[in-house]
């Protein structure tokens, strides 16, 4: 039987499974093929997905991140170079390298 639950990712592995804490107090195995965009879990992520009955125990299937819920993004605390701050880096760098192959040869 298949059912619609609610949960928040408890742990997610860079070998592509983990587990989630359903809303309703069970665990369920989730694999990365499993997700809905091939995206990548976090943990203490909101996440709604079915479940299905395998005979190693419960599986989520179809997992999609929960609307309306603002998650915890790392992504957002990252600040992103801007084309002109990237551009003056590497004419410092040619520079550099310039005066060095002058000192050298």
């Amino acid at each position: 039987m298949v059912k619609k639950v609610q949960g928040i990712v408890a742990q997610f592995g860079t070998k592509g499974y983990g587990f989630i804490m359903g809303d309703d107090g069970e665990k369920y195995f989730v694999h990365q093929k499993n997700i809905f965009n091939k995206s990548r879990l976090k943990v203490n992520t909101r996440v709604v997905f079915n479940t299905q009955n395998s005979e190693k125990g419960l599986v989520a299937m179809d997992v999609n991140l929960e609307k309306g819920v603002k998650t915890p993004n790392l992504e957002s605390k990252t600040k992103t170079l801007s084309y002109s701050t990237i551009k003056s880096m590497f004419v410092i760098l040619f520079i550099i390298q310039a005066v060095i192959v002058y000192k050298i040869f």
